[in-house]
Parts: C-alpha cells; structure tokens; sequence
C-alpha cells in the first residue's frame, strides 16, 4: 500500500511539473496586439490583407525606418536569407543605424516646424543649426520622449549651450502662438480659436486659453543683453547728474539725437547675436483690453491653470514653464501618452487609432478602444521609448500585411486589414535617389556639420566677447561705433541713394555695381565693429583664461581659443594678431579666429575625402583622363547628394525637394503629396537623376558589364526591390527595339521614377 500510495504521489508530482512546463509563455507585445485588431476583424466583418511578400517588405521597412530605399545589395540579403526571425533582426539593425536620425529628423522638424532659419532674416541660422543639431541629437540618443518634451518646454538660455531653445525661438516674440503649437502637439488639442474669443466648436473658453498660456509666458526671446540695459541706465544717469549742475536746463536736441546714436551702435553690435537666446522672466499675463466674458475684467491678470487631469502648482523657486512641463508629460496626462502613442501608430500604418491626430476632443472615438489603450501601456511601460515601441509595432503581422489601397475617409474608422498605400514624402523620394548615387548613404554629412558648427561657433564668440562686459565698457563701445556711424553715415546714404536710381533705371550693371558698393559699405562698418568691441572683449577673456583667474577657465570653448592664442607664451594681443593675420576683403576677425579654432575640422575632412577619392579611384580602376574627368563630375555632383536631413531645413523654393510637397514649417505637418507637373520636370533634370545615370554612381556600378535585361533586372531590385515580370520586361525590350535610347540606363531609370510603385510604399 505505501509503494502504490508512492507512486501515485511521484505520479501526480510529476504530472504537475510536466504541466508547468507545458504551459505556454505568455504572449508577445505584439501578438497581443494582433489579437486585439483581428477581434475587430471578427466585429466589423474585415477580411485581412494577405502577409506581403519579403519583396514588398524589405522596401517598405526601409522607407519607414531609414527613410530610403534599399539598395541591391540590402535586398538581397534580406530576400535570400533563411532565418526565422530576419524580419525581426532587419527592424532592430535599421532601428540601431544613422538612417533612422536621418528620417526621424525629417519626421520631427515636420511637427515641430524647425527650420534651418528659425528667424530673423538671416540672423536665426546659428539657432536653427544649433536647435537641428539637438532635435539629431535626441534622436542618436534615443532620448525618452517625454525628457524630450520637458527639455523643449523648460528650455532656456542660449542656442549655443542650449538647442532646445530653439522651440521657443521658432515663434520670436510670439508667446501665445507658441502656447497654441505646444496644446496642438503635445497634448491632440486645437485651441488656437480660444486665443480671440470662447472656441466655437470645443469647450475651450477664452479664458482656459490665456491660463494655460500663463505657464510659458515668462518665456521671453530677447535680442538685448544685461550690459545693454545696465549701459543706457549709466547713460541716463550720467545726463542726470549733468542737468543738475545745471538746474532748470532742459535736455537738448544734440542729447536725445546722441542717445538714438548709441542706441543704433548698440544694436549694430548685438545683431550677430540676435534670435539667439530665451530667458525667464517675471512677468505677468493679462486678459486682452477688448476681453468680453463676465467671468473676469478686460486686463485682468491671469494665474497659470491646466485644462484637465490634475493641477500643476507653480513654485514661487521655480519657474512656472517647470511645473508646465511636468503637467505635460506627466504619466498621469493621459492625454499626453494618447497622442504619442497614435502619432508613432500613424507613421507606421498610415492611420491613426484616432483622426486626426492633433485635434482630440471629448466626442472623439478611437477606432479600437482596446488597442489604443493597450498601446498606451506598452508607450508607459516602455518609459516612452519611443524606439522600442516602433520595434513593436514593426514586428506584428497587421504593419506586415500587404497595403491596403482603398483611401481611408476621414470620419470612416478604418480597422487595419494592413497599413494604407501612401506616397513616399519629398525627403523619402529625395534620399531614395542619393541611396541609388552615392555609397554610404546613412552617415551625417561631415560638411554639413562643420558648416553649421562654423556658424554656431561665430556667434558663441561674438557672445562671449560682448554680453560679460561691464555696463561701462559697453556704453564705451557704444559711443565709439555711434562715431564710426557717424563718419560713414555720408557715404551709407548716398550708396542707398545710388542703389535706389540704379533700380529706377532698371540698368542692370550699374544695379550689380551699386549692391556691390552698399555691401562694401555695410562690410566696413561691421569690421570696424569686430575690431573696435569683439577684440577688445575677447582679449580680456583670454587674459583671465590664460592666468586662470576667472571661472571661464572651466569652459572648454574659451579654454581652447586662450590655447591657441598664447601659444609659444605670446601675449593674448600679440596671439590674437598672429591667428586673425591680414583679414581679408569678405571676411573679418571673427571668421578669422573661428577658422583657426576649426582649422582641424577641415583639415580631417580634407584628409577623410582625399582618401576617399584614392581609394575609389584605385577600386573603380580610374586610368585615363577621360575617366577621371567623369570622376571629378561624379564628385562634384555627389556633393550636392546628401541626405534632406543635411539640407536646409525646408529646402530654398525650386529644389527638388519643395516641388515634391516638403513642408515650408510654417505649420504643423504642412507636408502635401499632390502631383504636379514640376515634379516630372525634376525627376527628369538635376543632380540626382545625373548622380544616379553617373558611370560611377552605386547603381551603375552594380550593372556593370550587363546586358539589357540584366541591367533592367538591376535597375528593377534597386528601385522596386523585385525583379521585373516577364510582361514589364517584353515591353521595355520593345521600346528599346523602337528607340535605343528607351535601353539605356538613363531612360530605364526615368521610366521607373515616374511609376506609381516607385513614388508609393507598398
């Protein structure tokens, strides 16, 4: 009895343990999501799209992650591996390289509408380079997207020390309109219409507005400096005490014209400067004077108030645009995780759980209640990773189905039998095209990141050399440049004089002649502006630098300038003589010193393409003249092919890039993909349809040797990732036939452009 009561103990024990084993692991994040959308299948009687084939989906994860194409070569590889899991390896490589900065950079500055010239007519490049180079940043980093936020929302400072800055600079002097992007974007809510009057189609008061406004208005972008106001208050000081040796006197004329004097030098000096920095200050916001609603009076001071979820109490130690910004992205902000999470579902699938993305009201309804909040968990969960949150999304079987090409309807719910036909953006087409031109298309352009750091770098030393001087020295400058103006004023005006009847005579040497003159002109003032004030307050930061006698020994900026200036124990004014050496006719001491503090940076550069040019010109077998003079064409060509993200952020009017719909970043996703004639007439001529037809461009070099079919079947894996069908290939063999000229590379790779499976991400 015992032996049998044994065994039917050790039988049960092990029957359970057997049971524990056998139990199946709990489902994958994006399993669950699966399951979640095909319940709605089952609900909505949805019959799924079809899993799209590796051709269909190497293209399209490309595109969607990196932003391009893949090249030959990529698809390939992905096409002709047998591994299970090569869909999942594939998403985590393109998720872990440059190319998703790239594209997401392209993303972002879209949303946030940063430009390269944030503002200011010229004067906001620095900040706009500077806010680029943070939003890049963020991204390589992989930083969590609600760190992301706050650090836009609390931003202060210079664009220098501090590019996040760049989110207030975008609206200058435009506290409410920024506050008006901040709800649009971050938290799905339209309430521009309340900044005039209660919204009419919401329940946004007037009055939410202006309290949620009240956050961020201590946020103030200012073109003065603390040595500005300190110089004009010793100036009116000054005069004071003069009038009162002379009791009854009242201010002459020559007194106010020569205040006008110094302030106009005061701006000449800081102009460099300008649409640079943010600050917080104390200041309050008031109901507008024509204000109409009886809950308050018109200029009646307003206290910062959040329109829903929990209050954020302002600190009288801190800034309220802190307490803002925790409010924000506060975990308990639900709405703040709804938008982010539809937002990155949207980039993947086309769609939105909820449309429009931007625009969530109380009467909005998710598509999929259940999935969107799945989703926010997940978003949660993963510390708002955004990274690791796309890894899931790219993973499940719904982003893996074949496109859907019927147009999802606005006011239709769409219930995701597979992620919708989209046209590829501008910035997608245009860095599909330099993949097929140039090799290594992922990496940041170095040019592209010394010219911006060149510009950064400029105004940092201009910063540093006026905003520490003392209101005294600075009053000095101030009236010593209003002299200067003085003595140039004659000839300024009669060159503006000249330019303006030159244009009336619509002569147009004698145009060029007189802007040359006006240029010439300006040039001289602001030379005589570096010399006079910049010098002279970099000197005596050096000097300090130099003996370690002031804190801004720990700055590694200034650290490195004292370095190169007292190098063999010179004298910081004999150094500075020695680096900025004869300056010459379009330059003056500022570039001069930049251009020595970078004279590294060009030098690697110069070394990086040289050796690259050697080693191509030895690989590529690049013998005769002839051929080298291709190459040298192929060069000159390539540097114009570089990634959108390394463009001007939006591209000038006319680029290629504007005439395919990228966004001017007026507005908030202002992209368009609408078809017009101009985009057929670029496709056709330029540096990229060049580029790619080039002898030595990575898609000519890849059919090199090969027939016309070859070449077709080249042409169609590179551009379509698949090769042609039997009926694609006896057309093109007949057109070549017809006319030869439909044969070559050049006339193979314009029809492929101009198809719909090109232009489109399947």
């Amino acid at each position: 009895m015992k032996f049998a009561a044994l065994t039917i103990f050790f039988t049960v024990v092990l029957t359970l343990v057997a049971t524990a084993q056998e139990k199946p692991k709990p489902s994958l994040a994006w399993q669950r999501i699966d399951a979640l959308i095909e319940a709605g299948y089952k609900e909505h009687n949805i019959e799924p799209n079809p899993i799209a084939s590796d051709e269909v989906f190497v293209r399209r994860i490309y595109l969607d992650i990196i932003g391009r194409i893949p090249t030959k070569k990529e698809t390939l590889e992905f096409i002709n591996s047998n591994a299970k899991n090569k869909k999942t390896v594939l998403i985590n490589e393109l998720l872990n390289s440059e190319g998703y900065v790239s594209n997401h950079f392209n993303y972002w500055a879209d949303i946030l509408r940063a430009r390269t010239q944030i503002n200011g007519n010229g004067q906001g490049t620095p900040a706009g380079n500077a806010y680029g180079k943070w939003i890049k940043d963020s991204l390589r980093e992989n930083k969590p997207y609600d760190q992301f936020v706050s650090e836009m929302i609390s931003a202060k400072g210079s664009s220098w020390d501090n590019g996040a800055v760049g989110y207030y600079l975008r609206d200058y002097g435009m506290p409410l309109d920024n506050l008006a992007i901040t709800a649009q974007v971050f938290l799905g809510t339209e309430i521009v219409c309340a900044q005039c009057h209660n919204h009419p189609f919401d329940k946004w008061t007037q009055m939410d507005y202006y309290k949620l406004a009240a956050f961020t208005y201590g946020k103030v972008t200012t073109n003065n400096s603390p040595n500005q106001q300190g110089a004009l208050a010793a100036y009116s000081k000054g005069n004071m005490m003069m009038s009162g040796k002379a009791k009854g006197k009242k201010k002459t004329k020559g007194e106010d014209s020569h205040m006008r004097d110094v302030r106009k030098a005061f701006s000449e000096i800081l102009k460099p400067v300008r649409f640079n920095n943010v600050v917080d200050a104390t200041r309050s916001l008031r109901l507008p004077s024509d204000y109409q609603y009886d809950d308050a009076k018109p200029k009646s001071v307003v206290k910062p108030g959040t329109l829903f979820g929990s209050d954020a109490p302002v600190s009288d130690a801190a800034p309220p645009s802190l307490a803002f910004a925790e409010w924000v992205t506060s975990e308990k902000n639900e709405r703040f995780t709804t938008v982010i999470t539809n937002r990155l579902w949207k980039k993947a699938l086309g769609v939105g759980i909820i449309e429009p993305v931007d625009n969530i009201t109380d009467h909005t309804t998710p598509s999929n209640s259940e999935l969107l909040a799945y989703l926010e968990g997940r978003m949660r969960a993963f510390d708002y990773d955004m990274k690791k949150f796309l890894r899931m999304i790219y993973n499940t079987k719904t982003y893996q189905r074949e496109a859907s090409s019927e147009e999802s309807q606005m006011g239709v719910a769409y219930h995701f039998p597979g992620p919708v036909l989209r046209r590829m953006t501008a910035e997608q087409i245009w860095d599909s095209m330099v993949a097929m031109a140039v090799p290594n298309p992922d990496g940041p352009s170095l040019e592209h990141e010394l010219f911006a750091k060149k510009r950064i770098t400029e105004v940092q030393l201009i910063a540093e050399a006026v905003y520490d001087q003392s209101p005294k020295q600075f009053l000095r400058n101030g009236t010593e440049i209003a002299n200067v103006q003085k003595k140039l004023a004659k000839e300024i005006d009669a060159a503006r004089e000249e330019l303006t009847a030159a244009r009336e005579s619509k002569d147009e040497k004698r145009i060029r002649k007189a802007i040359a003159d006006a240029g010439a002109m300006r040039r001289q003032l602001v030379k005589e502006i570096e010399e006079r004030v910049y010098r002279e307050g970099l000197e005596k930061k050096i000097e300090l630098v130099a003996m370690k006698d002031s804190d801004q020994s720990s700055q590694a900026f200034l650290a490195e300038l004292a370095e190169m200036v007292t190098e063999g124990d010179r004298e910081v004014s004999e150094g500075m003589s020695e680096v900025i050496g004869d300056v010459r006719p379009n330059s003056g001491i500022i570039r001069q010193l930049v251009t020595a503090m970078m004279k590294d940076d060009y030098a690697a550069l110069k070394k990086q393409n040289a050796e690259r040019s050697a080693r191509e010109i030895e690989n590529w077998k690049i013998d005769t003249k002839v051929e080298r003079k291709s190459y040298e064409s192929f060069n000159s060509i390539r540097k114009k092919l570089v990634r959108a993200s390394d463009l001007p952020s939006p591209s000038p009017v006319g680029h290629f890039l504007r005439s395919f719909g990228q966004s001017d970043r007026e507005m908030v996703e202002n992209a368009n993909d609408e078809a017009s004639i101009t985009q057929a007439l670029a496709l056709l001529n330029g540096p990229a349809i060049g580029g790619i037809t080039s002898r030595y461009s990575v898609l000519v070099r890849d059919m090199s040797g090969e027939k016309m079919l070859d070449r077709l079947e080249t042409i169609f894996l590179t551009m379509l990732s698949r090769k042609p069908r039997p009926d694609e290939s006896k057309i093109f063999q007949a057109a070549w036939k017809a006319d030869p000229e439909a044969g070559t590379v050049q006339g193979i790779v314009w029809t492929v452009l101009n198809m719909r499976q090109f232009l489109f991400v399947e």
